[in-house]
């Protein structure tokens, strides 16, 4: 059995939205990622991160709002 190499693509998910990884010299993790969008997405500074899950030839990140009560 021969092992071959498989280049993937990393995804962010959000809100029932795709995030592209902000173009970069160094890859970026996904936190960093997440601190990039939450300018335009206030909600991501309080989510969480979950993942990496494989599916096919991409690595899917995905940003979960933190749900809790106020005050």
């Amino acid at each position: 059995m021969s092992l071959t190499a498989t280049a993937v693509t990393t995804v962010y998910l959000y809100n029932g939205r795709t995030l592209q990884a902000p173009p970069s010299d160094t890859p970026m993790t996904p936190d960093q990622v997440k601190q990039f969008y939450s300018a335009i997405h206030p909600d991501l500074l309080n989510a969480a991160v979950e993942g990496p899950r494989f599916e096919g030839d991409q690595v899917i990140y995905e940003f979960k709002r933190g749900v809790g009560t106020k005050g």
